[in-house]
């Protein structure tokens, strides 16, 4: 095998050293050649005088553009170094994003030191070439609210709306009681290869997974995403994770948990000979020693980390429960496998636990039993000391295998410790949230809609409040979820009076389906707000679309799509936040379902996760997590 490429690079330098001109030696060379010519007579042997030399210099034209080209390369490589450094390297991004989370988190001196800062260069004019520098200097993002200010608004005030999460300083310090050996172990994945909302799914999973292993967090390059390849030609339709969330400084506002790119990654571990195929035992670098597979297609890329990496095959979310003991040792694990067996013997079928939720802080065994009361089946994937040894494991997203991380965190991940599982969950509700642009976007649409419904009845609707749909027609492959608007208007009238504002967001193009909706209802889509979402990628949109939809006095979504799903999750948050009507029960008055009665009123009761999992939220999800 050829030696790793930055042993050829560094070998390659070495020789270009070698054969480098001293420009030093060059000039002086040239200097003496100068003082030669201007000798004002020189005589042949017979003494007479030969012809005068002329007085300018005898310079060689293509040393001189040698040079001229020489002194461009140095130029050229110190500036990129410098701007490397100074606006790329991650450890300045880094080191940013530590002193924020001490800005936010212990405030004191580095706040202090920060605002004297700020407050020394307020009303300075701008200076180009520092750009990039007064960049770091902005907030990355607002841990406990939402500020839009780099973002073209709105206001704080009109923001905080959008807030359903919380900063909880206490959460930043707790670490996985497991994996605290003092190794560097990683975890990577694949994204799961259907729409956003399953590889979201997938990632939240993955994510709190990681934590709960002690294991570096590795993200996937950025690649294309199914239907996120809008308007290739004018935008940017390569994404990864960090796109969309703020996946950095996550990993800096906990001790639990480090995130690390794929192409640090490989530069780390696999370029240095870390990484050995799991058959052989013989070290194997990335395909073409290539690090940087963003915006690549990553095939190859897969199949090199399958083939170094541990990758369990049996982590199936519909066959087992990923279970997470509260303490280290294999004894524990096996404490984990006698609860289950005693959870087998009594069994208890989910329907018999609708609106009995268990208590949060109940005993382990109480809180397994509901947690595979929808699938008797169900057996323990036990993260064995063969898993923990590992230096890597990787999770494959592989549809001929049926390998597949298509499920929700809460549903597939069981710890022993009922503090550590809730801490799960505020994590993502707190963390795993959109991104401070794609919210304020959202935001702005929000207090827009609001005010089209406002003055449209000013003295009945001061508020603006307005209602939602989410109507899926598109690729969706339930046929049953496809009915014409006639039949969504008498499926929904009794909830939603006419004329009133409704915000629908929606993947079917032609606004003639939606007339008999229109003839009840003043119908708004995400497209009438063009100015509000001036500049803001269009790729973004369905996320805003869930965003928006998710303020709606009364939404109705489509059942079996994790695009609802997750809108029903997020009213869920701001109704606890709110303690809105049924938050003790985790309840969601207003939200149903609009393709039929049996599952129209599912969320006005509490209901164990069960199967069809991913494409339904439950409230275990939301309720009391706090």
């Amino acid at each position: 095998s050829a030696p790793p490429i930055h042993q050829r690079l560094s070998t390659k330098k070495e020789k270009a050293s070698n054969n480098t001109i001293n420009p030093s030696s060059t000039t002086t060379n040239s200097n003496n050649k100068n003082k030669s010519s201007n000798a004002t007579t020189t005589t042949s042997s017979t003494g007479l005088p030969l012809p005068r030399r002329s007085n300018a210099p005898s310079t060689n034209a293509s040393s001189k553009t040698y040079l001229l080209f020489l002194a461009t390369c140095i130029f050229v490589t110190m500036t990129g170094n410098f701007l490397h450094h100074r606006i790329a390297d991650p450890h300045n991004i880094h080191k940013h994003a530590m002193r924020q989370f001490e800005m936010n988190h212990l405030g004191g001196a580095a706040k202090e030191a920060h605002e004297e800062k700020r407050a020394k260069n307020k009303g300075a004019l701008p200076v180009v070439a520092d750009k990039a520098h007064e960049w770091q200097e902005q907030p990355l993002h607002d841990l406990a609210g939402l500020n839009c200010a780099d973002h073209s608004g709105p206001s704080k005030d009109v923001a905080a709306e959008m807030v359903y999460w919380r900063d909880i300083p206490s959460d930043a310090t707790f670490k996985s009681p497991i994996g605290n050996d003092g190794r560097r172990k990683y975890l990577t994945f694949e994204p799961d290869g259907g729409g956003f909302n399953n590889a979201r799914m997938s990632m939240e999973t993955i994510v709190v997974m990681s934590h709960a292993m002690g294991r570096t967090l590795v993200l996937p390059p950025s690649q294309g995403v199914y239907l996120l390849r809008k308007d290739r030609d004018k935008q940017r339709v390569h994404f990864s994770f960090e796109d969309f969330y703020h996946m950095e400084q996550i990993g800096y506002e906990h001790d639990g948990l480090d995130i690390v790119s794929m192409e640090d990654f490989l530069k780390m571990e696999a370029m240095t000979g870390n990484l050995r195929n799991k058959t052989s035992g013989v070290v194997q670098f990335p395909p073409n020693n290539r690090t940087d597979w963003n915006g690549m297609d990553v095939k190859e890329l897969k199949e090199y980390l399958r083939d170094v990496t541990l990758t369990p095959l049996d982590w199936k979310p519909e066959a087992c429960l990923a279970a997470f003991p509260s303490d280290d040792g294999p004894e524990h694990f096996e404490e984990l496998n006698s609860m289950m067996v005693e959870v087998k013997k009594n069994f208890t079928k989910w329907d018999k636990l609708v609106d009995k939720p268990v208590p949060v802080d109940a005993s382990s065994v109480d809180r397994l039993r509901e947690a595979v009361s929808g699938n008797p089946n169900r057996k323990l994937c036990i993260y064995d000391q063969e898993m923990q040894a590992a230096p890597v494991v990787h999770f494959m997203c592989y549809h001929k295998l049926r390998v597949r991380m298509l499920t929700h965190f809460y549903a597939f991940l069981f710890f022993e410790d009922w503090q550590q599982d809730l801490w799960g969950k505020r994590f993502v509700r707190d963390h795993l949230r959109y991104s401070d642009e794609i919210q304020c976007a959202a935001a702005r649409v929000v207090a827009a809609v609001r005010e089209r419904a406002r003055a449209r009845d000013p003295k009945s609707n001061p508020k603006g409040e307005f209602d939602s749909f989410h109507i899926r027609r598109g690729d969706f492959q339930y046929k049953n979820t496809r009915l014409e608007a006639d039949q969504i208007y008498e499926n929904t009238k009794d909830a939603i009076p006419d004329k009133t504002t409704v915000f629908v967001a929606t993947d079917h193009q032609g606004k003639p389906f939606f007339k008999p909706l229109a003839d009840h209802y003043n119908l708004v889509y995400l497209n009438d707000f063009k100015k509000e979402l001036e500049g803001v990628n269009s790729n973004y949109f369905g996320m805003i679309d869930q965003l928006v939809a998710s303020r709606g006095r009364v939404f109705f979504g489509c059942m079996h799509s994790t695009f609802s799903g997750f809108i029903f999750r997020i009213r869920g948050y701001h109704a606890q936040k709110d303690k809105s009507d049924g938050w003790e029960q985790g309840t969601l008055h207003n939200s149903f379902y609009y393709t039929g009665k049996k599952e129209r009123d599912m969320y006005q009761r509490y209901i164990p996760v069960h199967p069809p999992i991913y494409s339904s939220e439950f409230p275990t999800s939301w309720r009391d997590i706090d």
